[in-house]
């Protein structure tokens, strides 16, 4: 990201919040840091491989600045770009940039969220099951929200009218829903969220509700952060889910915000950090297994459309790895495809 469109990105997400889209400002922040990374290469007139460390640096911190979590903060901007890669040549200095936004933020007066989790379930058969099938459904709804977002996205785009006037008509549905409903599902929802994860029940379609929201203000804004909302989803749908099996409300509310941001943004790694950096170390194994658990289930699939593929998260999942994900053809399609080619050779070996 060039350091010109820094301006842009700050009044874009302002106007967002400000009128009460559902979005976040994570992705925001941290291109706003990889514009002055870009800005600081552009000064020190580095090479290339020194500035795209610059700019992965810059990335890390603003997401750092956001969550008060540098450690996931610079471990997210690392996994975030490939699959199944770390890059530990920029480990170092993205560790460093991250703990330094992170220590001039809390310097400068900024307060972060922190809930470490008064209690824990003791391990057990009943309490694992439980936990497996909590990443199944979070892995699930990562998959479902994705694709979603990649679908409305394409049929807003196909639709032949001025692109502001797609803005006024998704802007003027968000009012009517908003009417229908409540006001909890705009912005960045932080009341909401923070209530299932101290363990008070919210409603069992709040997480659904929230997804429409989101989708509809990313669709028609293309702009603003995924992340915050994915959280909120995670957050309620653990909630929702722990209702359902009769456990502890917080602890799959905890487990929920951040498996569901794993299997979103294909960083597993990084969510059991920040599970640790938020709410406490007991919480530790079991966000981790839930995390790898959502991570597999989301499938070949990304919020983020340039990330690529290094390595396939798994044999059972056959693809082509070193491209982007916007380039990996699903895998019904592909084998459709591969059906089709397997009945032209059998036609051609009958011809003959």
């Amino acid at each position: 990201m060039e350091a010109s469109f820094v301006p842009t990105k700050v009044i874009n997400v302002i106007l967002i919040l400000a009128t009460g889209g559902s979005a976040g400002k994570e992705s925001p922040c941290a291109q706003i840091g990889a514009g002055l990374g870009s800005l600081c290469a552009n000064l020190f007139r580095v090479d290339d491989i020194d500035r795209r460390k610059m700019v992965l640096c810059g990335f890390c911190a603003g997401f750092s600045c956001v969550f008060g979590a540098p450690i996931a903060g610079a471990l997210f901007g690392i996994e975030v770009l490939a699959v199944g890669v770390i890059f530990y040549d920029v480990l170092l200095p993205a560790f460093v940039a991250s703990i330094t936004a992170y220590q001039i933020s809390s310097a400068l007066g900024v307060t972060f969220f922190y809930y470490p989790l008064q209690f824990v379930p003791a391990f057990g058969r009943g309490f694992f099951l439980q936990l497996l099938g909590g990443g199944l459904l979070f892995g699930l709804c990562a998959y479902v929200l994705i694709r979603s977002i990649q679908s409305s996205t394409s049929a807003v785009n196909s639709i032949p009218i001025w692109r502001p006037w797609k803005g006024l008509l998704g802007g003027m549905v968000l009012v009517g829903l908003t009417l229908l409903f409540s006001r909890d599902y705009l912005g960045l929802g932080l009341n909401l969220m923070e209530n299932a994860i101290e363990g008070h029940p919210v409603k069992p379609y709040t997480f659904l509700l929230k997804a429409l929201f989101t989708i509809i203000t990313l669709t028609i804004s293309r702009s603003g952060s995924v992340i915050t909302p994915t959280l909120f989803i995670g957050a309620t749908a653990g909630s929702f889910y722990a209702d359902v099996i009769g456990a502890d409300h917080s602890t799959f509310a905890a487990i929920g915000f951040v498996s569901l941001l794993a299997g979103a943004a294909n960083t597993p790694i990084a969510c059991s950090i920040l599970a640790i950096e938020l709410f406490g170390a007991e919480i530790a194994p079991y966000a981790a297994i839930s995390c790898v658990i959502s991570f597999l289930m989301s499938g070949h699939r990304s919020l983020y459309a340039s990330q690529v593929l290094a390595i396939p998260k798994s044999s059972a999942i056959p693809t082509e790895t070193g491209q982007e994900f916007k380039a990996i053809t699903p895998p019904v399609i592909r084998w459709r495809v591969h059906r089709l080619n397997w009945l032209k050779k059998v036609i051609r070996l009958f011809r003959r």
